[in-house]
C-alpha cells in the first residue's frame, strides 16, 4: 500500500483565525489612538490660546512697569481710576522712596 501525499494547502485554519483576531485588535487600537490624538491636539489649542493670553499680559506689565516712574503715566493712569478729574492735580507721595 501507498502512503498518502499530504500537500500543503496554505495557512491552516487557525492561522487565518489568529490573523484576523490580531488584525481586529490592531484596527481597536488605531481608533482609540485617533480618538486620544484628537483630544491632545484640542487640548494643544487651549493651551496654545492660553500661552498666547498669558504673553500679551505679560508685555503689558513690562510695559506697565517701564512708565512707572513716568509722571504723565502716573496721571492718565489715576484719571482712568477716577482718582482725579481732567482737570485736576496730581499729588505724588515720594514719603518713604529711597530710604
Amino acid at each position: 500500500m501507498k502512503k498518502a501525499k499530504k500537500t500543503r494547502r496554505g495557512p491552516g485554519f487557525i492561522t487565518t483565525l489568529v490573523l484576523i483576531v490580531l488584525m481586529a485588535v490592531i484596527g481597536i487600537e488605531l481608533v482609540q489612538m485617533s480618538g486620544e490624538l484628537k483630544r491632545k491636539k484640542a487640548e494643544e489649542a487651549i493651551v496654545s490660546a492660553q500661552v498666547q493670553q498669558v504673553t500679551w499680559e505679560n508685555e503689558a506689565l513690562k510695559s506697565a512697569l517701564e512708565k512707572a516712574g513716568d509722571e504723565e503715566f502716573i496721571k492718565d493712569l489715576a484719571r482712568e481710576q477716577g482718582y482725579i478729574e481732567s482737570n485736576g492735580r496730581l499729588f505724588i507721595d515720594v514719603h518713604g522712596i529711597g530710604d
